[in-house]
C-alpha cells in the first residue's frame, strides 16, 4: 500500500490532537481536534488532557484560534482548556476574545457559562489567570460563552450556531447519560466534517446532523456484547455502522479509543463493516484528516517528507480500508 499524501483540499482539514479516552495507558491523549480553514488553525473541538502538549507537537499556534466547541463537559473532553487559554495569552493573543460554545446545563450539570465562570472568574479555580493575562498582554481574559440547548427531542434538526470567515458550525443535541451533550458539523467550501461527540445511539440525532458529510469523526465503538455502564453512554459497533450507513458518510473516522479497546478494535471494526461499506479509518494522535478521507501525519517525516504516513510504519492504531475505492 502506498503512503497517503495530502492533495489539494483548499486548506480545510482536521488535526486530531488526542484520540483517547480517560485512561492513560494506551499512548493517546484524551480527545481534542483543531479544524483548519484556508490552512489556518481556526476552531478547537474539545480539549481533553494532553491536547495542549499535542498542539505544540503539531506546531499549531493557539493564538490563531477563533473559537472553542465543547461537546460536553466531562474531564476527558475539557481538562486542557485552562492550559490552552493560558498558553494562547502568554504567546501573544492579546485581548482578542476566544469564544466558547457548549451545552446549556440541566439539574445535574452546570452549563458552559457557569463552568467557565467556576474556572476563570475572580475566586474561581484559575481566577489568577486574569492577573496573569494583564501582566503579559495588557489585555483582559475574555471567554464569551454561547450555550446551546442540549435537550433531546423527537424531531431535532441541526441549528446553525456559528459563522466565521469561510466556515460554519451546526449543532444538535445527543444523549450521553444524564449529561447535556452536542454533536457538531463544521462546513467550509461545500465540504463538511462532523464530530459525533460522545453519544448513545438511542437518540438518532447523529445520523441527522451527519447526513451526507464527508467525514464523520465518531467516538467510541463498543463490542455488541458489551455490558456495564458504558452501554448507556456509547453506541455498539453495529449501531456505529448503521449510523454511518444511514447518514451516507464518505469516511468513518473512529476516535476516542479507550484503554480496553485496542485488543477489541479489529473485531469491532469488522462488525462496523457488516453495516457500512464505506471507508473506515481508526485515528491516532497527531494525524490530519481531509474531507476526501486522506489521513496524513501532522508532523514532517524526515524519511518520507512532510505530510505523509507510511502505512507499514504507522502502527496498529491507524487502519486503512480502501474497499470503497476498489
Amino acid at each position: 500500500m502506498t503512503a497517503a499524501r495530502a492533495g489539494d483540499h483548499d486548506g480545510f482539514y482536521v488535526t486530531a490532537l488526542g484520540t483517547g479516552a480517560s485512561a492513560l495507558d494506551n499512548e493517546r491523549a484524551s480527545v481534542g481536534y483543531v479544524v483548519h480553514v484556508d490552512g489556518d488553525p481556526t476552531l478547537l473541538v474539545d480539549a481533553g488532557g494532553g491536547t495542549a502538549a499535542r498542539l505544540s507537537e503539531a506546531r499549531i499556534d493557539p493564538t490563531a484560534l477563533d473559537a472553542v466547541f465543547l461537546g460536553h463537559l466531562h474531564v476527558d473532553h475539557t481538562a486542557d482548556v485552562p492550559a490552552i487559554v493560558k498558553a494562547a495569552s502568554q504567546q501573544g493573543r492579546g485581548d482578542r476574545p476566544l469564544a466558547v460554545y457548549g451545552p446549556a446545563g440541566n439539574a445535574q450539570q452546570p452549563g458552559t457559562e457557569q463552568w467557565l465562570s467556576t474556572l476563570f472568574d475572580e475566586g474561581g479555580a484559575y481566577g489568577y489567570l486574569s492577573d496573569f493575562v494583564e501582566r503579559y498582554t495588557d489585555g483582559e481574559l475574555a471567554l464569551p460563552a454561547t450555550e446551546v440547548d442540549a435537550t433531546v427531542g423527537e424531531d431535532d434538526e441541526p441549528e446553525r450556531i456559528y459563522e466565521g470567515d469561510g466556515v460554519a458550525v451546526d449543532a444538535i443535541p445527543v444523549v450521553h447519560g444524564r449529561v447535556p451533550a452536542l454533536a457538531y458539523r463544521v462546513s467550509s467550501g461545500g465540504r463538511s466534517i462532523t464530530f459525533s461527540g460522545d453519544y448513545a445511539a438511542e437518540s438518532g440525532n447523529v445520523p441527522t446532523i451527519a447526513r451526507g458529510t464527508d467525514v464523520l469523526v465518531h467516538h467510541r465503538v463498543l463490542a455488541d456484547d458489551a455490558d456495564g455502564p458504558k452501554t448507556a453512554l456509547h453506541p455498539s459497533a453495529s449501531a456505529c455502522g448503521r449510523t454511518a450507513r444511514a447518514a451516507d458518510v464518505g469516511t468513518l473516522a473512529l476516535s476516542h479509543v479507550g484503554r480496553d479497546d485496542p485488543a477489541d478494535l479489529e473485531p469491532a471494526i469488522e462488525t462496523v463493516r457488516d453495516e457500512y461499506d464505506g471507508r473506515v479509518v481508526v485515528l491516532r494522535d497527531l494525524v490530519d484528516v481531509y474531507p476526501d478521507g486522506t489521513v496524513v501525519d501532522a508532523r514532517s517525516n524526515p524519511e518520507t517528507g512532510p505530510g505523509t504516513i507510511d502505512p507499514d510504519d504507522a502502527g496498529p492504531d491507524v487502519v486503512y480500508d480502501d474497499r470503497s475505492d476498489s
